[in-house]
């Protein structure tokens, strides 16, 4: 029993065109897939910071609400005319009425 070693010489190391090509598919799968994974990432970033800016949105239409509304009450607008020196009427509102003359 004699073991045969294969050598490898230079002549079976060939590309032959369908090496070539199939190189050509794998160099294009990855660039691929390196591609698609950065937009990935882009997106997800794209996506987070957008999150955090409604969030953001979101407190500030609140706060912007709460005032408004405080505003609206009557203690506040009292506040508010008393540096016009407006006040509340004490006595109830009279109609001036016009006579027709005939």
């Amino acid at each position: 029993m004699t073991t045969d070693k294969k050598t490898t010489t230079s002549n079976d190391l060939r590309l032959t065109p369908e090496w070539i090509y199939y190189l050509f598919f794998l160099f294009g799968l990855a660039l691929t897939y390196i591609y698609l994974s950065h937009r990935t990432d882009n997106i997800v970033r794209d996506i987070e910071s957008t999150k955090k800016n409604l969030i953001e949105l979101r407190a500030e239409n609140i706060t912007l609400k709460s005032d408004i509304m405080k505003n609206r009450l009557r203690e506040n607008l009292e506040k508010r005319l008393s540096h016009r020196d407006v006040k509340e009427p004490n006595r109830a509102v009279t109609l001036i009425k016009k006579h027709d003359v005939e």
